[in-house]
């Protein structure tokens, strides 16, 4: 191998169980032990570990993936149109905090902001309460506990 060669390790849950139940910690000791292993196959390799594990997800039943674009309601990806994407991530990203008509349209929402937001609380199903009419003013997301919002890019880990 070159210098400039790099190894990626994956290490993923998905299609899997074998990684239930695993902590932090314990994926951690693995992915090192990974990255241990492969310096010895590719000794001038860079090495790269990517988590892509849900380990976190498991007692969350909303997940809102900003950067992957991607809402999972109980392990399961909900299809958001582009618009109706923007208009909720603009929600998201203000919680607790009355957003206009106007500041939504601004966001990609164009006129239809009421339809766009009453498709998301259908595809969001129980969780489309978390999405707050504020009569005459506009909308408010309202996360409640367990409810986790990812704002960060999943990153290369270098070894």
């Amino acid at each position: 191998m070159t210098a400039e060669d790099t190894v990626v390790l994956h290490v993923s849950d998905s299609g899997t169980p074998s990684l239930e139940g695993l902590t932090r910690s314990q994926l951690h000791a693995l992915a090192e032990a990974l990255r241990e292993t492969a310096a010895e196959f590719a000794p001038s390799a860079r090495i790269l570990t990517r988590f892509d594990v849900r380990f976190s997800d498991r007692n969350s039943p909303l997940v809102i993936d900003l950067p992957a674009r991607d809402v999972i309601v109980s392990g399961r990806s909900v299809p958001l149109s582009h618009t109706e994407f923007e208009i909720f991530s603009y929600l998201v990203r203000n919680p607790r905090v009355v957003v206009s008509r106007a500041d939504l349209t601004a966001s990609g929402g164009g006129r239809s902001v009421d339809v766009h937001l009453s498709r998301v609380r259908t595809k969001l199903g129980s969780f489309g309460r978390l999405v707050t009419t504020v009569r005459g003013t506009g909308y408010r997301f309202d996360p409640e506990a367990g409810i986790r919002v990812i704002t960060d890019p999943v990153v290369l880990r270098s070894a």
